[in-house]
């Protein structure tokens, strides 16, 4: 578990001031109220019922200065196997305290995250721990942490209020179940191959000498051996980019607040591309249309899908609020580019047709959470509902969805295909169409 910095072991401990509890102040005034009547009424069964209670009380006063309690017990210490993990892994936050001491431990139960115990109390000795499951990526922060504090007779006790112990959850980056090429791949970087000639160290062809050719082109051994004059040509060396442009102007919630909303969709979806892409060296980018994520400058490798899931992580939620698209000014022609939408905004719809008419091969992945406008959710209880609410949320949502519908099928109609995410396999039938269409022979018109 993480230890407290070297500044914060010099500082001496602090202590918490302790009070009498009320089982101290009953057993020392009923031990009293009974020694006073035996005496007074000659009752020497008064005094063998009020002496251990007496007795009690003063044996817990004389061990709180034996052991140097008076000026209260030590302030306990929080501790964590870790500050950042993964969506669904676990971490484990222990409270310690001195030894001898009865703690119990009270943390309010976060929302997307489970606690064991269940409702996030425990009472123990010295130390108590608590561990946390994180069902969703973000940041969390798990407290405050209510801690009461007592000695081993419970006889003097304190509480206090330790501060909430943050927590920084990376979504969860699947891989994906798609094949690694691209529909066409413009870099020589990673395991896609440049097609397109020009300047680069990758061997396409030996071909006659052409005016305009470098001189340092020439292949000498084939010159040679025809009596002409021949040249190399070679393949760009440019990456391969993969471009993910993200949808976040409008954050999409389900009615049930333990379905992924539309943001939550975007973001695995982001990370599970971004992985698969990168790990064969592709160069990967993300563009935002909102706000809620930001942008990502394209880049290769580990060190940038730490900076993508970091940048995911750290995305905004609860935002409802519509806010202004950022267009994409341009892109390189055959760029991959995966759009991760609701396909609610027109701005949206715009967007890809520029993509479109820029070169790009874009692939559309539907991010609209599947409970929303569900025409089977539409039922008495929904009825029953709209009626004491006097609103049809869920009828007005099932129009939108049918209006939907047609926009998805005009991108269809246009070579888009359109995907829903539900999974690492979900691009695979896509990206295998594209890469067919991408090879197929073409007919050349005169």
């Amino acid at each position: 578990m993480a230890e407290a910095s070297e500044p914060e072991r010099s500082k001496p401990p602090e202590r918490l001031r302790t009070l009498p509890s009320p089982a101290l102040i009953r057993a020392g005034l009923a031990g009293s109220l009974a020694a006073v009547l035996a005496v007074l009424v000659g009752r020497p069964q008064l005094l063998a019922l009020g002496l251990p209670l007496l007795a009690w009380a003063i044996i817990a006063v004389v061990r709180r200065l034996a052991r140097g309690e008076r000026d209260g017990l030590l302030r306990p210490r929080v501790r964590s196997t870790g500050r950042k993990l993964d969506e669904g892994g676990t971490v484990a936050i222990a409270v310690d305290s001195s030894e001898d001491v009865l703690l119990g431990l009270s943390v309010p139960v976060p929302a997307h995250a489970l606690l064991s115990p269940p409702l996030g109390s425990e009472l123990t000795a010295r130390s108590a721990r608590l561990v946390v499951t994180a069902q969703r990526w973000g940041r969390y922060e798990i407290g405050p942490l209510h801690v009461a504090l007592a000695d081993a007779l419970g006889a003097f006790r304190t509480q206090t209020t330790l501060p909430a112990v943050p927590l920084h959850v990376t979504p969860g980056s699947s891989l994906l179940e798609a094949p690694p090429s691209v529909p066409a791949p413009t870099g020589v970087a990673g395991q896609h191959l440049s097609r397109r000639r020009g300047e680069g160290t990758a061997l396409a062809d030996v071909r006659e000498f052409q005016p305009g050719d470098r001189m340092h082109r020439i292949n000498w051994p084939v010159t040679s051996r025809t009596g002409t004059l021949h040249t190399n040509a070679t393949f760009t060396e440019r990456d391969t980019d993969v471009l993910i442009v993200t949808d976040t102007l409008q954050e999409v919630v389900p009615t049930d607040v333990e379905d992924a909303t539309s943001l939550d969709v975007t973001v695995r979806a982001t990370a599970a591309i971004a992985r698969h892409y990168l790990s064969v060296g592709d160069r990967v980018g993300v563009h935002d249309l909102g706000t809620q994520i930001g942008p990502v400058r394209a880049g290769t490798g580990p060190r940038q899908l730490r900076v993508l899931t970091e940048t995911l992580s750290r995305a905004h939620r609860g935002d409802s609020r519509m806010s202004r698209i950022h267009r994409l000014g341009r892109v390189r022609t055959s760029t991959l580019v995966v759009v991760c939408t609701p396909l609610l905004a027109p701005g949206v719809l715009g967007q890809i047709g520029d993509l479109l008419a820029l070169g790009a091969d874009v692939i559309v992945v539907d991010t609209l959470p599947r409970t929303v406008g569900d025409a089977r959710a539409l039922g008495t209880g929904a009825r029953r509902r709209a009626a004491r609410e006097d609103r049809y949320w869920e009828e007005a949502w099932t129009l939108r969805r049918l209006q939907r519908e047609r926009t998805v099928r005009e991108l269809r109609e246009q070579g888009v295909p359109v995907t829903v995410w539900e999974g690492p396999g979900s691009l695979a039938p896509v990206l295998l169409s594209l890469a067919r269409a991408a090879s197929a022979p073409r007919m050349r018109r005169s």
